[in-house]
């Protein structure tokens, strides 16, 4: 198998290799005027991870420069406890693409989640000095092979 080294002599990632899942309970001090969460303390915990998310691709820091998408699907409440899941979609050459996805639970009973955002954000690594630095390739996920690639057992 011959050697995938980048330019920056980093081997490429998977998408699977930098993912994170940040949770928070939500309180009284979180709520809006409408006895909601606010939708700022959502925003902080989607780039908190995306953050986590593009600082391990990166294998450094890595500065939000744009917020490409956000959607707030359905309210929260105090007392949810929120999960943040975050995975890289894209690597170029200093810049990436993170997706996330953050669901609901009651923080003191197990049962069903809702989808209550997403969000799609670029973030840029940085070096020492605040200057753009390389980052590693993304690479699809390896699925395992299908019946056909797979040899019949003699």
């Amino acid at each position: 198998m011959a050697d995938r080294t980048t330019t920056a002599g980093r081997r490429p990632k998977q998408p699977g290799d930098s993912r994170v899942t940040l949770a928070h309970i939500m309180s009284e001090h979180d709520t809006n005027l409408y006895g909601t969460i606010h939708g700022g303390v959502v925003m902080k915990l989607i780039d908190d991870a995306a953050a986590a998310a593009a600082g391990r691709h990166a294998d450094g820091p890595a500065v939000t420069v744009a917020v490409d998408r956000m959607s707030f699907l359905a309210p929260v409440r105090a007392g949810d406890l929120l999960r943040a899941d975050a995975e890289l979609e894209r690597a170029g050459r200093t810049s990436m693409t993170v997706a996330v996805s953050v669901r609901a639970e009651r923080w003191n009973a197990s049962g069903p989640t809702s989808e209550v955002a997403t969000a799609r954000l670029t973030f840029v690594a940085v070096d020492a000095e605040g200057r753009p630095r390389s980052v590693p390739a993304l690479e699809a996920p390896i699925s395992p092979a299908s019946p056909v690639d797979v040899p019949a057992a003699r």
